[in-house]
């Protein structure tokens, strides 16, 4: 059997099939339909919703008051010393890249 008869052979039996126009999209909504939610679709509808509340302009002040509220008293449980001096050498301490205790864990 040379190579031609193989071709009409295999194109006999193979046959092209005419498909409709729209069959490309609705091969594509059935698969889009018939997917399972991922494990994080959840979530993502929780972040989603999450993050367009936050969006507003009340919601997001009441946020950052909540982060500076929380953040300042969590500095001031950190600080051994009560007084104000002493909280703010601390806080120019922690944010000074040169303090020589941020420049031993660089090493």
């Amino acid at each position: 059997m040379n190579d031609h008869e193989l071709d009409s052979l295999i194109r006999q039996s193979h046959p092209k099939m005419e498909l409709p126009a729209s069959f490309n999209r609705e091969v594509w909504e059935r698969v889009s339909v018939a997917s399972p939610a991922s494990a994080l679709g959840g979530w993502r509808e929780i972040a989603d919703a999450l993050f367009l509340w936050i969006s507003r302009p009340a919601p997001a002040v009441a946020v950052i008051a909540v982060m500076l509220v929380f953040g300042a008293s969590l500095g001031g449980l950190t600080v051994r010393e009560s007084s104000a001096s002493a909280q703010r050498t601390a806080y120019f301490a922690s944010i000074n890249p040169l303090h020589p205790a941020h420049l031993a864990t660089q090493q």
